[in-house]
């Protein structure tokens, strides 16, 4: 404390941002000892080191330097408490309109509707309310930013939101604000002695990305905001002006130009074209004043746009006309809903934001030749607890359905309507038969099986694409996780991502020449935007290919010729007759549960939270006491009572490879169960063997796995939701009592059993293999083919894309046989040997105390050998930390090979038998509980080992499978 001045200098060159060490050393250099005595030390002592975990007070340390220095990275500390202030500001403007006859509240009716006029008439009365809120909290932090600039006096939005306050007795709001002013006073520190654009521009930065973002979060993840790093800016900018120069002979500089932003966040694509230089100076105020137009839907980015816009362009202009050159408001910048906008049924506000209306109604006269941008990427709320919905816009989706969806194959088309999507055909309308679009968004439409209709569309509509995959895709796990590396837009993206130019040209006949370019396997994030740097713009990429689509709109990963000609898996002239998705519930940690007592505990609450709701007329939204989702909100809205709670509702499930659960299997709390699946998996119904298929086009690797009961949606991971292939099926008798089949199959409680596998499917294979084959063989057959190397690379595209279809092989017998034992052995899995791993024979204590001794809390791996860490490995995979007592040695390597999905079966037990806590609900599962389900403490440490020996005699069959020798009849 004597020395605060040596303290702070050292506390200022802390770089919070490097990693850092798990130990921290503290070292006593006074020679000083621990009891005070001062008594000196010999000087090779240097002093008392003391080593101790740093992670249980790390956060502390790091709030008091931000206290004592006003760290800026440390804004999303003031953040949490201005969503606190925020709400007491929404609590008090509410309570000033709560008088509906009153003056203030008649305003704020005409305010609402100038909202509604300017965005869409999505906007509710507390959307206005909260953005009245952020204004006020926000006012401060621009004027810290920009002083001796009024904006609140000069911007025209900002000017309606001061006379909206001014009617509500502002002073009494703006009291809230009072707690603030730290953090205002860290801004006004942080920007001291800033005077140049660029400066700011890092500022802007930080304040969005560590203040903002995480103030009003809701409004951040509902709209798909993030920030776009420079180089992808700088790249697209570059490339924009080369395209329009190579197909139009014009550049962004000349006049008639118009270049859009349509979702310009916080206007780094419009500050980066004023310093890019691809504006002449003589130029500029011309583009400024007329040809430079950027759109904003979020007020607080908007706000910074504006200035952020604005200051640049007077920093330019100052710096090439003088210190007494005018500040000019960017008459570009506009709030307002892009896609809303160009709505057939748009409203107009003439009242509330007439300014603003007008420069919007200008720019929808204009012929807009180039648009730019980072589209939003939200897809949708992640639940409806959320109350977070996207807008809906029913011309511009009439559009899509047309194009996108008329075109596709897929059989769910929903997320091409995702925001993404929805600012392409936007941007396609837009520029309508010249221009250019050049985007940065979600990469997924590449090569994903939805989007197959609108890369049709897109090579008709476009004279050249060029596309730019700078991968990073994070849904996916194990070595193409690996491949996909860093994503460009660090935390904000989980989504592949890539860079695409679309040129229309008149006079170009279709299809489109198409230009595509891989960033690499393996690459950081930096290493990425390094590599789009230096290419700086489409001119400057290396490894670049020409695409010829096929018919079926492939890009990438082309299917294969002859794939279609063979016998599909499922449908009425397939294999098997019917097919079937896994349980959808849309409340996971709600229905599944390794505990039939803890299921039935949380259903009962989200019962009892459910039926209040419905006799109270309202709709709880704390994720602790219920999980909405469509299904059940329309439910509510009808009123239809919740059904009684009852255990026999309870049945086993596969949720993930090897891992059962408890699943409360009733169709009002699953948000989706098909009626084959339903009626097949009815208690005391005997259920069926089924083989369950990753779905065409998820993000993981295809596989297969056997199941007896009731399949989850994702057993093999996250991504399209599985297909399954039921043996058997059952079907309930016709509606006047008659059964619906006249056959002699099963019948059970008025439910016959049907074989699934159909007379076309066996009369195939009698005509190939002879009238011994039956359809036991049939359905094995295909179990064993699907686990076929040589078929499952030959065929990865078609897989990838596409439900399996299964030919004739010159040999059958090996796969009947090999698809024979794989079941066995995938469905019996709890009772084959264990592997015998070294501590796995470790006798525990008496049963009562055997289930702590063998209880799990997280399986991990061993530490990295040195020979393991010089050859690049972050760990032992021959070991197991089971818990702190036991540990497993002696895995093989080869036992890795069986993958299902991304993961070796191994690491699915480490990955599911781990106590985990819901976030929201709070529910935990513990798979211990599982353990006293079946009575066998050592339930998890046995499992463990069994699935060493599956996985390993899995791989020998698969390997010991004939080459893939394909008939040449493959008629049907």
């Amino acid at each position: 404390r004597a020395h605060d001045d040596r303290f702070n200098a050292m506390v200022n060159k802390i770089d919070l941002n490097k990693k850092r060490p798990n130990k921290i050393q503290i070292i006593d250099v006074t020679g000083r000892g621990g009891d005070g005595s001062g008594e000196t030390r010999a000087p090779k002592d240097l002093g008392t080191q003391l080593s101790f975990d740093i992670e249980g007070w790390r956060d502390s340390i790091y709030a008091k330097i931000v206290n004592k220095v006003g760290e800026r990275r440390y804004w999303e500390t003031w953040a949490k408490d201005v969503a606190e202030i925020a709400q007491q500001h929404i609590v008090r403007i509410k309570g000033l309109l709560a008088d509906t006859e009153s003056a203030a509240a008649q305003e704020f009716d005409t305010f609402l509707e100038g909202l509604r006029g300017n965005l869409n008439d999505g906007i509710t009365k507390d959307d206005a309310v909260e953005m009245l809120a952020q204004h006020l909290i926000t006012r401060p932090v621009f004027d810290a930013l920009f002083g001796g600039y009024d904006f609140a006096a000069t911007n025209p939005v900002a000017q309606a939101m001061e006379r909206m306050l001014a009617v509500l007795d502002e002073h009494a709001l703006d009291n809230e604000n009072a707690s603030l002013e730290k953090f205002y006073a860290s801004v006004r520190a942080r920007v001291e002695g800033v005077d140049n654009a660029e400066g700011r521009q890092r500022i802007i930065i930080e304040l969005y990305d560590k203040f903002f973002a995480t103030a009003f979060k809701k409004t951040v993840d509902k709209l798909g905001i993030v920030y776009t790093p420079v180089e992808i800016v700088d790249f697209i900018l570059n490339s924009a002006d080369q395209v329009l120069r190579a197909e139009f002979g014009q550049g962004l500089t000349d006049e008639g130009v118009h270049i859009l932003d349509g979702f310009t966040g916080t206007g780094t694509f419009m500050v980066r074209l004023l310093q890019s230089g691809l504006i002449k100076p003589e130029d500029l105020a011309r583009k400024y004043a007329n040809e430079l137009h950027a759109n904003e839907i979020l007020l607080l980015a908007y706000y910074i746009a504006a200035v952020n816009i604005e200051t640049t362009y007077h920093d330019i202009m100052r710096g090439s006309v003088g210190d007494d050159t005018p500040y000019e408001p960017f008459p570009g910048l506009i709030l307002t809903d892009t896609f809303q906008s160009w709505e057939a049924d748009d409203k107009l506000d003439l009242d509330v934001f007439p300014e603003n209306n007008e420069r919007l109604e200008k720019l929808k006269a204009l012929p807009i030749t180039v648009i730019i941008g980072n589209p939003p990427y939200s897809a949708g709320q992640d639940s409806a607890n959320d109350n977070n919905q996207n807008e809906r816009y029913p011309h511009l989706d009439a559009e899509i359905r047309a194009t996108y969806t008329e075109r596709s194959a897929a059989e769910s088309k929903f997320k091409l309507y995702d925001s993404y999507i929805r600012a392409i055909k936007w941007a396609t309308l837009r520029i309508s038969d010249c221009g250019v679009i050049a985007f940065v968004t979600n990469g997924g439409f590449i090569d994903s099986n939805t989007a197959d209709g609108m890369r049709k569309t897109l090579a008709d509509e476009f004279s050249s694409i060029h596309v730019f995959n700078l991968r990073g895709n994070a849904r996916t796990a194990g070595e193409q996780r690996r491949k996909e590396g860093g994503t460009v837009f660090d935390a904000g993206s989980r989504a592949t991502v890539a860079i695409t130019v679309l040129v229309k040209r008149p006079g170009k006949n279709p299809p489109a020449t198409i230009h595509y370019t891989d960033v690499g396997d393996y690459l950081t994030r930096q290493e990425k935007l390094d590599a789009v740097a230096e290419a700086r713009g489409l001119a400057g990429l290396v490894g670049t290919i020409g695409i010829s689509p096929n018919d079926a709109g492939d890009w990438l990963n082309q299917r294969s010729n002859d794939f279609s000609t063979f016998q599909p898996v499922a449908d009425a002239a397939g294999v098997f007759g019917a097919r079937t998705m896994g349980v959808v519930t849309n409340r996971d940690a709600w229905v599944y549960g390794s505990s039939s007592g803890g299921v039935i505990r949380s259903i009962r609450r989200a019962t009892e939270t459910y039926e209040a709701d419905r006799l109270g007329s309202r709709q709880t939204l704390d994720k602790s006491l219920i999980s909405w989702s469509a299904g059940l909100e329309r439910r509510l809205k009808t009123g239809q009572s919740a059904p009684e709670v009852t255990g026999d509702r309870i049945v086993p499930a596969t949720y993930r490879p090897f891992f059962k659960q408890r699943l409360y299997f009733a169709e009002f709390w699953n948000q989706q169960v098909s009626q084959v699946l339903r009626d097949t998996f009815r208690p005391s119904s005997g259920g069926s063997l089924g083989i369950y298929q990753v779905g065409a086009g998820s993000e993981v690797p295809f596989s297969v796995l056997m199941v007896d009961n009731v399949p989850d949606l994702h057993v093999t991971g996250a991504g399209s939701g599985g297909q399954v292939f039921l043996r058997t099926r059952l079907e309930q008798a016709g509606a006047d009592g008659t059964l619906s089949f006249d056959t002699d199959d099963d019948v059970i409680d008025g439910y016959r059993r049907i074989d699934n596998i159909t007379d076309e499917a066996l009369r195939r294979f009698h005509a190939a293999y002879g009238s011994a084959i039956t359809k036991d063989d049939i359905f094995f057959y295909v179990y064993g083919l699907l686990h076929s190397p040589d078929y499952r690379e030959t065929y990865a595209a078609d897989l990838k894309k596409m439900l399996p279809r299964i030919p004739l092989v010159e040999d059958a017998q090996p796969f009947i046989d090999t698809g024979r034992k794989l079941s066995e052995l995938h469905l019996g899995y709890e009772s084959v040997t264990p592997y015998p791993l070294a501590g796995h024979d470790v006798e525990g204590p008496a049963v009562d105390a055997a289930y702590e001794f063998f209880r799990v809390e997280k399986m991990r791996f061993g530490k990295p050998t040195a020979a393991q860490k010089a050859a690049g490995e972050n760990k032992d995979r021959s070991t197991i930390i089971y818990n702190d007592r036991i540990t497993l040695t002696g895995i093989p390597e080869a036992a890795y090979r069986y993958m299902l999905g991304s993961r070796s079966a191994v690491e699915w037990i480490i990955d599911r038998y781990q106590v985990k806590t819901d976030k929201d609900s709070g529910i935990v599962n513990d798979p211990n509980d599982w353990s006293r389900e079946v009575n066998d403490p050592r339930y998890i440490i046995d499992l463990l080992a069994r699935i060493v020996t599956v996985s390993l005699e899995t791989m020998q069959l698969v390997d010991a499978l004939p080459k893939l020798t394909i008939r040449a009849d493959q008629a049907r």
